[in-house]
């Protein structure tokens, strides 16, 4: 061979190397190796956001020990997720870790459980933050929040939780709607929800972020649950960071329902005309200043959350546009509710904003101890309580009082109640019972957070 032949040779011969070197990628990439885009796409597949929520999910179980209205006395169990490894704040619904008397624990996977402190119970969202020591969420990753938007209807989603007792269970659906029907606005999911499931992440199976709170579903009914949107857990939890006051605001109004229940920003009756001028009939159209729709209540308390020292809305009236000024009061902290017990029975101030309207007393018995003396007199759950040997109670400053004046006399008092349902044409029946003076305590629970 010429010298001429083996030198083009050498060109041919790495032509031919290369060509080989190609085939044998293309063939791995053929029998399943994988390539930058296809790690990315097994790295965001539903399987591992699960296993994601293996490591950021919490088992909660708290212990009522007594309740005020709306809570029970026992054991419950629900869920939780983390939301700020540095705080060592993890999120979950307020009738999971209730706004009692209790102890409340949490644990994440293989870990043990420790007591947690209840940071915020919110008053109108089902929705709470706890906190634990920051080294038991040290090197557990911070699931993504959707707080920008709601999901659409059709959107692929994934509840974890621990249903029934089987823990760290997830199970897969769509978001089939967002409802207004209830105390405040959800969405609506067909991703199996059930006891135990509480509190967890509702997770979109697109992208592993966290579109809501697994919240409640309807008894026997077919797939049918509800979840508490990130959207307005969001704001919570971005005020408490902040520093700032995320409360709802205390509202003096009342507005109408439609026949189907949903919720409607028409006011039927204004209970406190001096923080906001609104008269029946007003329809809310927002809130001067925020982008966001509004059009049940949900969304109202939501745009004024951090806003309550200057409210201005837009209303209209007569089939006019009119701006209304003034402001708000936070609603009543959970977390700083007082009652006092007697003989079993615990009392409380109402919370119900057309109390007034209905001249009823302030008063409430919240929970009956069972075989109390209190539960022997038949003190009921919801009794009003009108006087304490003879005398009109209006607070809780009152009833101390009467009761500190007549231990030192007597060691049983006559107590007037007031009931629903009186018949002879009355709403309320008027019953007097005997009060036993004995275990009085008075029940404080930001003495006990």
């Amino acid at each position: 061979m010429s010298n001429q032949d083996r030198s083009a040779g050498v060109p041919l011969r790495r032509w031919q190397d290369a060509f080989v070197r190609s085939l044998l990628l293309v063939s791995a990439a053929l029998l399943g190796a994988a390539t930058p885009s296809t790690a990315l796409a097994q790295a965001d597949s539903p399987e591992n956001y699960f296993k994601r929520a293996l490591q950021y999910t919490a088992q909660i179980r708290t212990i009522v020990t007594l309740p005020f209205e709306g809570d029970r006395k026992g054991a419950m169990r629900g869920a939780g997720f983390l939301v700020d490894a540095e705080r060592g704040w993890i999120m979950t619904n307020s009738h999971v870790v209730s706004g009692s008397q209790a102890r409340v624990e949490i644990a994440f996977a293989d870990n043990e459980f420790t007591e947690a402190r209840r940071v915020y119970v919110d008053p109108f969202l089902d929705l709470a933050i706890l906190q634990v020591d920051p080294a038991r969420t040290k090197g557990i990753a911070v699931p993504s929040l959707e707080c920008d938007r709601m999901p659409q209807v059709g959107h692929p989603v994934g509840a974890f939780g621990h249903p029934w007792g089987l823990r760290y269970t997830g199970t897969r659906g769509i978001i089939s709607g967002i409802t207004s029907r209830f105390e405040f606005e959800v969405l609506q999911t067909d991703a199996p929800i059930n006891q135990g499931n509480s509190g967890g992440p509702l997770i979109s199976l697109e992208n592993g972020r966290i579109v809501a709170i697994n919240t409640m579903t309807i008894r026997g009914a077919q797939n049918t649950n509800f979840a508490l949107s990130s959207v307005y857990a969001c704001r919570i939890l971005r005020l408490l960071q902040q520093g700032a006051d995320p409360s709802p605001p205390e509202l003096t109004w009342v507005t109408f329902r439609d026949v189907d229940e949903r919720q409607t920003l028409r006011i039927a009756r204004n209970f406190s005309r001096e923080s906001l001028a609104l008269e029946p009939g007003d329809v809310i159209r927002g809130v001067v200043g925020v982008k966001e729709r509004i059009s049940n209540d949900t969304q109202l308390v939501h745009a004024l959350r951090g806003r309550l020292g200057d409210v201005r809305l837009t209303v209209l009236r007569g089939g006019k546009e009119i701006e209304l000024a003034g402001k708000l009061s936070p609603a009543s902290r959970v977390m700083e509710r007082r009652g006092i017990l007697i003989g079993g029975v615990l009392i409380a101030e109402s919370r119900y904003r057309d109390g007034p309207d209905v001249s009823a007393p302030l008063l409430v018995v919240q929970h009956v101890e069972a075989g109390s003396p209190g539960q022997s007199a038949e003190f009921g759950p919801g009794d009003l309580i009108e006087s304490i040997a003879g005398q009109p109670v209006r607070s809780l400053e009152d009833l101390a009082l009467t009761i500190s004046e007549q231990i030192k006399s007597r060691r049983v008092v006559p107590v007037v109640l007031r009931r629903l349902g009186g018949g002879q044409r009355a709403y309320f029946s008027f019953l007097e019972r005997p009060m036993p003076l004995m275990g009085i305590e008075l029940i404080d629970l930001s003495r006990v957070d």
